[in-house]
């Protein structure tokens, strides 16, 4: 009898396509997944492969009695019950190394746009027919020191891009050591704090960094800095960096991500801060794109049937 696989969200047709032919496989694809549409489908499941639509809870995993894998396509893992995957014996993969690259492609581009004062000059331009020529210089990379938090595929691949490209490197990562070289030296954040003009966040989010940028955060950085988040938005406190960007302590702020989305979702708190950051003109902000290219959607589709096939295979 074929194994019933749910899919969840949007993929690349190689993924859906292979998936499809497979006839050891009984595919059930939900694009737009809500936990009603898909709980038909979840109590036949024994593999889900998803993202990040729908979180994987007590309540939900009560209706999946057949489950025994979960695949989550993509790096961030908090919106999944792991100590209730572990009471039901559910297995669980993903696939952090995908998009590391397309991630680091990003950080560059936005701390080109920030160091370079391309937001402001554009706007002067296109709103204003202003010509801000002046007033636009900006920066470039060798002359700017760049933090990294977090270490993993994610931020080892951006702080080296970064390094090879002329930037000043730090990195920390409170669960790593020994990781500097090639350009990137690992420091305390004691040292971040000191020697940073721009701080980039590669960290999950857990309770341990939920909200981390906050605003005592912001207040230990001995100079203003410009702000990159291509992780998770919860890692961030909208309040706390709107007033950040309101008083100078941000001279730059690229968010590709935020604690709820899309914006419409934020609690009131976060959305009247959200306001206040979408009218600054230093704000470069993106709709959770940062991993998200062609090719990454492509290594994506094979990173997941790689690990379905050998889960399959065992």
């Amino acid at each position: 009898m074929p194994i019933s696989v749910l899919l969840t969200e949007s993929y690349h047709p190689l993924l859906i396509e292979t998936l499809r032919r497979d006839s050891r496989l009984q595919l059930n694809h939900v694009e737009k997944p809500t936990f009603e549409e898909i709980l038909p489908f979840l109590k036949e499941a024994e593999v889900w492969i998803m993202r990040g639509a729908v979180p994987v809870t007590e309540k939900l995993l009560e209706a999946a009695m057949r489950l025994r894998l979960i695949i989550r396509a993509g790096s961030g893992i908090e919106h999944i019950d792991k100590e209730a995957l572990r009471r039901r014996g559910i297995e669980l993969r993903h696939t952090p190394q995908a998009n590391a690259t397309p991630v680091a492609e990003y950080v560059l581009a936005a701390l080109l746009v920030l160091a370079r004062r391309l937001l402001p000059a554009h706007h002067a331009l296109r709103e204003s027919d202003k010509w801000l020529r002046r007033e636009s210089i900006g920066r470039e990379l060798s002359e700017l020191t760049v933090g990294i938090i977090g270490f993993g595929q994610n931020g080892s691949r951006t702080a080296h891009l970064l390094a090879a490209l002329g930037a000043r490197v730090l990195a920390y990562d409170k669960y790593k050591g020994g990781f500097g070289g090639l350009g990137v030296r690992e420091v305390s954040l004691e040292e971040m704090y000191e020697e940073v003009d721009v701080l980039s966040l590669h960290v999950p989010l857990t309770p341990e960094t939920q909200r981390l940028v906050n605003q005592d955060f912001l207040a230990c950085f001995h100079r203003p800095i410009a702000l990159i988040n291509p992780a998770r938005g919860g890692v961030v406190d909208l309040v706390a960096v709107a007033d950040a960007l309101d008083t100078g302590r941000l001279w730059g702020l690229a968010m590709d991500t935020l604690p709820a989305e899309p914006p419409v979702l934020l609690s009131p708190r976060d959305r009247e801060a959200w306001e206040r950051i979408r009218r600054h003109p230093v704000a470069f902000l993106t709709p959770h794109i940062a991993g998200l290219t062609g090719q990454s959607e492509l290594r994506l589709a094979r990173a997941v049937l790689r690990l379905l096939q050998s889960w399959l295979e065992r």
